[in-house]
């Protein structure tokens, strides 16, 4: 956007002279000036000084297209103050400082105006960049029209109305600016909707105030501090807080009375930010930021042939988080005869070994009795017994020097696991429930923090209390939290039993790294953990789609359908790969000619492509909306993760199907391959692979299923495979 010059004038209030006019040897005196002068082009330096009335300035000072005025970027503007204020011509009772129209850019000044606003932005695609606004009576700035500017690296402090104002039609892209001690950080009315990316808005009365019918993007945003409210959206404005494929990464804590406020009708969805669900207010859905895709199961995309192929180790993940869980360590059956079976016999078993957790006289452990307070403290300071101290000792009443628990209660205290009550007791015979035990072992390990975000996972996250909610973050985080039968409800209220703290126990050991990461039993999420589509009741892939919606991969169209029928592009199934598999890149991004910044899946085909799952064209095309293969799925899913280098390929198993023929030659060992990882589902004639028709949501559903079945990430299921 910085503009191209050709000539160079320099201002200096100091000993500039305006008149007579061109004197090489002398800057001008006033801004005024120059910009005559500049006859709609060029660069205008300003040297330090104040450049007001009583220099000789006429305010409002106006900047058209061409123009670049330049103080001291590297000090944001420091010691360069442009202060003053007019009115502005064909805008009643708007008084401004500065008036930017066109593309004029404005960089590293200062601007004050007491009596009104600081610049105004009348159309154009202008830029604002290293500039201070202060004591404006008004705004800071005011954006209005059709006016898409770039503001980026701004301070805007103390303005009597808003820090940023953005109206009409305006958009643009705000970035990294901090507006600080306004009445409104930043405001949006009418039908503004610019990209809103690394702000940060604290200590104003509200940070974010959005009305009208706007649709701004919010990404890494900080709305903090604020005494009111964080973010405040009202009328029918629709926020983009987040896409699957796109998290929004924004922090909204700490705010006097509500993070966030929906004040509208319309049902707000946030993925991916840092929130607690105890300081929101209206109608409110939190995602998790695990990239889920934004529209349904999409189609995968063909790798070109000649593409290197790349393997990993067998059972090994070429994925973030969940990671593969290595080789389970065996229970001892006879230890406890109680636990045969229980989900927590292989943590208890671990901890037996290690002499942390003993059985009772009759030789059972019973996993699923409760556990005291004062039994919680023995535990875990027997088991982190290497751990230094972090504080002093604390005298709790209700706890004698003769207390059977008196010296693990001391010890656990001073490690900083447990604390006690306001009333000095410990309460060492209550129950220690589900969220105080993961809790304080969290915060005993001073394991790394999380955002709040990562409890959106959890349909009852409201019920965690506030002083718990960073604490379960980074226990999320850190996987202390297994939660059995169900991996959604986390029941932070309930007691806590023997066998579940056996493995909040072992979990902080392995975040440690002081054990090996034990396998858990595979659990199911709960059926409709977030509803159904009526279209896949009784289809053969119900389960399969029905799985990936509990654990928020796909969705469905507005209408509330799947159309598993329906073929998927290949756009779609970069947003599936994308937040099923979060590739790690392999290769440097690759700009596609029909993929611009501003498509909804741009994000995710780039991580799709740079984690070589798919490929463009020859022309640098991706292809977006063109549908995909059935065997490009396939071949898409062995390629990107990795599982044909170094692996032995019987391309006879590919005889059992009658149009085996087809299979283009590249794509041979892939498919073979899937075959052999069962990513091969073929409805309803099994020796049928059609590879070269379209595959449809469903089978894409099915195959990415089935991938994440090969890693351990969900259990197996039966498909119904017709006849």
């Amino acid at each position: 956007m910085a503009q191209t010059v050709s000539t160079t004038l320099e201002v200096d209030p100091s000993r500039g002279v305006d008149q007579p006019s061109g004197r090489p040897h002398l800057p001008f005196k006033t801004l005024t000036a120059a910009l005559v002068a500049a006859q709609g082009k060029g660069l205008i330096k300003l040297a330090p000084g104040t450049y007001s009335s009583a220099s000789g300035e006429r305010f409002p000072l106006v900047l058209e297209a061409g123009v670049v005025v330049l103080g001291q970027e590297s000090s944001q503007g420091e010691g360069v103050i442009i202060t003053g204020s007019g009115p502005v011509s064909g805008q009643a009772g708007l008084s401004a400082t500065l008036v930017v129209t066109g593309g004029g850019e404005l960089r590293g000044v200062t601007v004050q105006n007491p009596q009104g606003i600081g610049l105004v932005m009348l159309g154009g695609d202008g830029m604002i960049r290293a500039c201070r606004f202060r004591q404006c009576g008004g705004a800071g700035l005011q954006v209005m029209g059709e006016a898409h500017p770039l503001l980026i690296n701004l301070r805007v402090e103390g303005a009597a109305g808003s820090g940023i104002r953005m109206i009409d039609q305006a958009k643009g892209e705000v970035r990294n600016c901090i507006l600080q001690r306004c009445s409104l950080g930043l405001e949006l009315q009418g039908t503004a909707a610019p990209l809103l990316r690394g702000n940060q808005c604290s200590g104003n009365q509200t940070g974010l105030r959005l009305a009208g019918q706007g649709s701004p993007v919010l990404r890494q945003n900080r709305l903090t501090q604020n005494q009111q409210v964080g973010l405040w959206i009202s009328d029918q404005a629709r926020p983009d807080l987040g896409q699957p494929a796109d998290p929004g990464e924004n922090i909204l804590r700490y705010n006097g009375q509500l993070d966030l406020r929906n004040d509208t009708s319309l049902s707000l969805v946030a993925v991916g930010n840092d929130l607690i669900p105890q300081t929101l207010q209206g109608n409110i859905t939190l995602a998790a930021s695990q990239r889920p895709d934004p529209a349904a199961v999409p189609s995968p995309l063909l790798d070109q042939p000649g593409l290197e192929t790349k393997t990993v180790a067998p059972g090994a993940v070429a994925t973030a988080p969940p990671p593969l869980p290595p080789t389970p360590v065996a229970a001892p059956s006879s230890r406890f005869p109680d636990l045969t079976g229980h989900w927590t016999a292989a943590y208890v078993a671990a901890l037996a070994a290690r002499n942390l957790v003993k059985g009772f006289e009759d030789g059972t452990y019973r996993p699923d009795a409760g556990i005291t307070r004062a039994q919680f403290a023995t535990l875990v300071a027997s088991a982190y017994e290497d751990l230094p101290g972090i504080r002093g000792p604390v005298t709790f009443v209700d706890v004698a020097a003769n207390f059977w628990a008196y010296t693990a209660i001391d010890r656990a205290q001073r490690r900083g696991f447990i604390g006690g009550y306001p009333d000095q007791t410990y309460r060492p015979q209550q129950p220690m429930t589900r969220v105080q035990a993961t809790s304080a072992v969290a915060t005993g390990l001073r394991l790394p923090a999380a955002p709040a975000s990562g409890l959106a996972v959890y349909q009852d996250r409201a019920q965690i209390p506030s002083y718990a909610v960073n604490a379960l973050a980074i226990a999320s985080q850190a996987g202390l939290v297994i939660n059995y039968p169900d991996p959604a409800q986390l029941r932070p209220q309930e007691p806590i039993t023997r066998g579940e703290v056996a493995v909040v126990i072992y979990q902080g050991l392995v975040a440690l790294g002081q054990a090996p990461r034990l396998s858990t039993p595979v659990v199911t999420l709960s059926p409709a953990v977030q509803g159904s589509f009526a279209d896949i009741q009784n289809h053969w892939a119900q389960d399969a789609i029905q799985a990936l919606l509990n654990a928020n991969l796909v969705r469905g169209e507005s209408d509330g359908r799947f159309y598993p029928d329906r073929a998927m592009t290949r756009a779609q199934f970069a947003a599936l790969i994308a937040s099923a598999f979060s590739p790690s890149p392999r290769r440097p991004a690759l700009s596609f000619t029909d993929v611009p910044p501003t498509h909804w899946a741009a994000a995710a085909i780039q991580t799709a492509y740079r984690g070589e799952f798919l490929s463009g064209f020859p022309d640098q095309s991706f292809g977006a909306e063109g549908a995909v293969l059935r065997v490009q799925m396939w071949v898409a899913l062995v390629h990107g993760l990795d599982w044909l280098r170094g692996q032995p390929i019987d391309l006879g198993c590919l005889q059992r199907f009658r149009d085996r023929d087809q299979i283009p030659s590249y794509a041979q060992a892939a498919v073979a391959r899937a075959s052999q990882l069962q990513l091969v589902v073929n409805v309803p004639d099994q020796a049928l692979l059609k590879p070269n028709q379209a595959a449809s949501r469903a089978d894409i559903a099915v195959a990415v299923y089935q991938a994440l079945v090969r890693q351990g990430r969900m259990p197996p299921l039966e498909v119904n495979r017709g006849q």
